[in-house]
């Protein structure tokens, strides 16, 4: 599997409006150290449905992707949380979200739908992708793909003190959620005919597949996370 460090380009967005919760302290820098707090990162992890995982990643196993955008808040973030042992793997990512600001973390975000949320299982040589975008054509009912956004709320955005000029040091502080499915690597004769015929007689439909027809399989993903994590400086931080 593929960690989420590197941000794709990908140019298909879905606009996400995301609400962020609690008190806001984007911007205001600590008098604590940051270098005493350190890179501190931990993110729990709910999964729950058709799929049920429960565990906490801390340090090296939590990713953080960053690319600065040349405007104020046109910045791109991901995240990811891993966990492995004995030979089973899983990971929960988040992103690339366009749109992350430091300075307004409320601020309206594009959700990548194909990559905005993924959960990965590995167990030897078997494994599964469970993804927003397949959400979107088997269980999403709402057109515009509400049900398939990631849902990324912050309720810190704490500056710290950096010694390197050449980077900036924060603390994000939130929680996540988001559905994500399952689906066929290959739709069976049943489930492909059913939808072409739905359509030519009814038109357009959403989902515009049938999940049981197709075996596809749903899961809800949610969880928290703590992270200080150094960013390359720009001209404006948001």
């Amino acid at each position: 599997m593929t960690r989420t460090c590197y941000l794709p380009l990908v140019l298909t967005a879905l606009i996400a409006t995301l609400t962020g919760c609690g008190d806001k302290e984007a911007g205001k820098t600590t008098s604590a150290s940051g270098a005493a707090r350190g890179l501190e990162k931990s993110m729990t992890v709910d999964v729950s449905g058709a799929l049920n995982l429960h565990y906490e990643a801390k340090g090296d196993q939590v990713g953080v992707g960053f690319l600065p955008g040349k405007l104020p808040g046109s910045n791109w973030l991901t995240l990811s949380a891993d966990q492995e042992a004995e030979g089973d793997r899983n990971e929960v990512s988040i992103g690339p979200i366009l749109g992350f600001s430091f300075d307004n973390p409320d601020q309206e975000k594009q959700a990548i739908m194909f990559q905005g949320g993924r959960v990965e299982v590995a167990h030897d040589e078997n494994s599964a992708s469970y993804d927003t975008g397949s959400y979107y054509q088997y269980f999403d009912t709402d057109k515009s793909g509400a049900n398939s956004n990631v849902r990324l709320d912050f309720s810190k955005i704490e500056k710290l003190e950096s010694s390197n000029t050449l980077l900036e040091r924060y603390r994000l502080v939130g929680t996540f959620q988001f559905n994500a499915a399952l689906s066929p690597e290959q739709p069976n004769d049943e489930c492909t005919r059913e939808s072409a015929a739905y359509a030519a007689e009814h038109g357009e439909r959403h989902p515009g597949f049938d999940a049981k027809l197709c075996n596809a399989k749903s899961v809800v993903a949610k969880g928290s996370f703590d992270i200080t994590q150094d960013f390359p400086v720009t001209a404006k931080a948001g």
